[in-house]
């Protein structure tokens, strides 16, 4: 999709289409979720992935959990509201605050196609060290292009209180 594509727009500049209506509960921070993602990453980011025949690196980027091949085939669990600090090791469960701040408006069973400001993403630093395993790497000031799909709720905030008390900038939306 293109920028002027989406539909919806929220107050904190996160765009998006609702592609399938959820019927479920909606999530809330603290929990674990289970979602399906595609991403599309194109101009400008670094990739190892190589074109012998054209002595090329490719910099347009798909992945997806839906893909068996992925070694994160998912559906995938989250923790909303446990960021991923900036260029650290990714922990299990660490999510973004443009995923979180859609999926807390998003039932369950819903399926939504993203465009995820910078600022909602990895910012003017760039992705964590979560994507160099993929071998590519998210560069500064990039929006990301995705579609989710939310596919449950697997437990209580209570349990996941833990796991987001000591984030350093905690997500303050009201789902």
């Amino acid at each position: 999709m293109m920028d002027s594509e989406y539909e919806n727009e929220t107050e904190n500049g996160l765009k998006y289409t609702v592609l399938e209506r959820g019927t479920g509960e909606f999530p809330k921070k603290g929990q674990t979720i289970l979602m399906h993602y595609e991403l599309w990453l194109g101009n400008g980011t670094m990739s190892s992935n190589y074109d012998y025949n054209n002595e090329e690196y490719i910099h347009d980027i798909y992945d997806s959990t839906y893909d068996e091949n992925n070694p994160f085939h998912g559906p995938i669990k989250i923790i909303i509201g446990s960021t991923t600090p900036f260029d650290e090791i990714y922990t299990k469960g660490q999510s973004i605050r443009g995923l979180d701040e859609a999926l807390m408006k998003m039932k369950v069973g819903e399926k939504r196609a993203l465009l995820i400001p910078s600022y909602l993403g990895y910012g003017y630093e760039g992705a964590s060290s979560f994507h160099t395993f993929h071998g590519y790497r998210i560069p500064p000031n990039q929006s990301m292009r995705c579609n989710i799909e939310l596919v449950g709720i697997i437990d209580d905030q209570e349990l996941n209180e833990k796991s987001i008390e000591d984030q350093p900038e905690n997500i303050a939306y009201e789902g």
